[in-house]
């Protein structure tokens, strides 16, 4: 009986050891891609397109460059909110319509310093939000019904395999 006991109990722990290292190589997966405003340069994005890597986003981070930025991915358009909870840095938050046209835009928005801290929402349905820092849409004087060309790869795996719609335009 201990024979078999001990058997199970090594092949489950075996089990877990290779599920905790599958777990941790596809979390830590980061995706990018390119965003071009027009005829300006790209900026370089991180894509967020599970629950889990949009629920984290750009919170806990101390720097972003001023060509980056974090792409969220939503299977589906509907208004979309964000918070400024655990993110120290300041963002300008751009809502994207599924054809990747700006939809609406909030402005240099500020760390949460104390809790509750606020939600804010889209004006209209999207499907993508782009988080860049704050004045980055002054400086490159993006406007709601602007469109943006979005590029990244979809067939890198995803923890949830969320259907992503292509933008390449």
């Amino acid at each position: 009986m201990n024979f078999y006991l001990t058997t199970f109990i090594a092949r489950i722990a075996l089990l877990t050891c290779i599920l905790c290292v599958y777990s941790t190589a596809t979390a830590d997966q980061v995706k990018l891609g390119n965003v071009t405003f027009g005829a300006q340069e790209p900026i370089e994005i991180e894509i967020a397109d599970t629950a889990e890597l949009r629920t984290k986003g750009l919170m806990h981070r101390t720097q972003l460059a001023e060509n980056q930025g974090m792409l969220f991915v939503y299977p589906d358009e509907a208004v979309r909110g964000v918070w400024m909870k655990n993110t120290l840095l300041s963002l300008d938050v751009v809502f994207l319509s599924a054809d990747g046209k700006i939809v609406s835009i909030l402005p240099k928005l500020a760390p949460c310093t104390e809790e509750p801290c606020p939600i804010y929402t889209s004006i209209k349905d999207a499907g993508y939000m782009l988080e860049v820092n704050a004045g980055f849409v002054d400086r490159h004087q993006l406007k709601t019904g602007q469109d943006l060309i979005i590029e990244y790869r979809h067939d890198i795996p995803s923890v949830n395999q969320l259907p992503v719609p292509s933008l390449a335009h």
